[in-house]
């Protein structure tokens, strides 16, 4: 039945939708204890630069899967070449790449204390999406829809709780403006229960919301090196 499931979602022409399993957040210190939440979902394996490029090749182009291939693996060299020079890469339609920095959770006693050596803790990418790949417009299109239950070939993503914002600081607000890599502004959600947030208001780290102090010049990063918001 999983089969049947994928061919008909699948075969002909391509079907847009945006997949969740539902949980039950089981952490006994969230305020949504026992609450019903939805986690996206990806079906199938994660598509490589090399299947990405055979997808676009296929797409009623004159270019070969080799020239796309190529053009692409030096675009994303490039962007890190610019992001490590401090500017900021928009790729119209998709996202805005910029470097952030994340400084260690104590911070320095003051501001003449301040070591880079010392406080910096790393450099990571941050990704805001524009155009189509806003929250907005994805939301639009994303035809969301639950995974049936036997269906397994799949992988889970991100859970989508809702903020309780009487916790911990460290939540992010979507930047609004389209200045080519500013930072974001701190806001004072956090996750209540068992995930991160998806979609472009930067990632909260686990659990129970944990309070990140001072720790960031960029409210809130991931610590696996996204911060998403929407532009």
């Amino acid at each position: 039945m999983a089969k049947g499931f994928r061919l008909r979602a699948f075969a002909g022409e391509r079907s847009t939708a945006s997949f969740y399993r539902k949980y039950q957040n089981k952490n006994s210190k969230s305020v949504a204890y026992g609450k019903w939440f939805a986690r996206a979902v990806t079906i199938g394996k994660t598509i490589n630069i090399d299947e990405l490029a055979k997808h676009m090749s296929e797409h009623n182009t004159p270019y070969s899967k080799g020239a796309i291939k190529g053009v692409l693996t030096d675009m994303i060299g490039c962007v890190r070449e610019l992001m490590l020079e401090g500017k900021a890469v928009k790729l119209e339609g998709l996202a805005i790449f910029s470097a952030g920095i994340k400084t260690k959770k104590n911070g320095a006693p003051t501001s003449a204390e301040f070591s880079t050596t010392k406080h910096i803790d790393s450099v990571y990418m941050r990704a805001r999406a524009t155009g189509e790949f806003t929250r907005q417009e994805l939301t639009k299109a994303g035809n969301v829809t639950e995974l049936p239950k036997n269906f397994t070939d799949y992988e889970e993503g991100e859970d989508g709780e809702p903020q309780d914002t009487g916790g911990n600081a460290g939540g992010t607000s979507p930047s609004t403006s389209d200045d080519g890599g500013g930072s974001n502004t701190g806001g004072s959600g956090s996750n209540t229960g068992g995930g991160s947030n998806t979609g472009g208001t930067g990632s909260n780290t686990g659990g129970t919301g944990s309070n990140t102090g001072g720790g960031s010049t960029d409210p809130a990063p991931d610590p696996d090196g996204g911060s998403n918001s929407d532009e």
